[in-house]
């Protein structure tokens, strides 16, 4: 059945007749009809989205704050401690990502 032969169809149906007492009452029943449906809220998937974006953030955010100044005292203490171990004929160290050499020494 193509586009046509079904518009044909269904032009050829009859409306059924409805009498004038049927839409006086219509406006009525549709409001008695609309009472005795409940609405039920739909569970918006969204929020719960944002806001467990919004923690993953700020976890992420606090994360990236405090790394740096936890290692950044990590390797204060480091260097305290070699500081307070360097013999006094040493003049020059330094850091690299293997920890801390000496550069220069002088020997005595």
């Amino acid at each position: 059945m193509n586009d046509f032969e079904l518009k044909s169809k269904l032009k050829s149906v009859r409306v059924p007749e409805r009498s004038a007492d049927y839409w006086e009452n219509f406006p009525s029943q549709v409001r008695m009809n609309l009472r005795r449906t409940e609405f039920r809220p739909r569970q918006i998937f969204w929020p719960r989205l944002a806001w467990a974006g919004g923690l993953a953030f700020g976890c992420l955010f606090l994360v990236m704050t405090l790394a740096p100044i936890h290692f950044a005292l990590k390797n204060e203490r480091t260097i305290r401690r070699e500081m307070a171990e360097l013999p006094q004929h040493l003049r020059v160290f330094m850091a690299d990502e293997h920890g801390l050499h000496y550069l220069i020494a002088e020997q005595q």
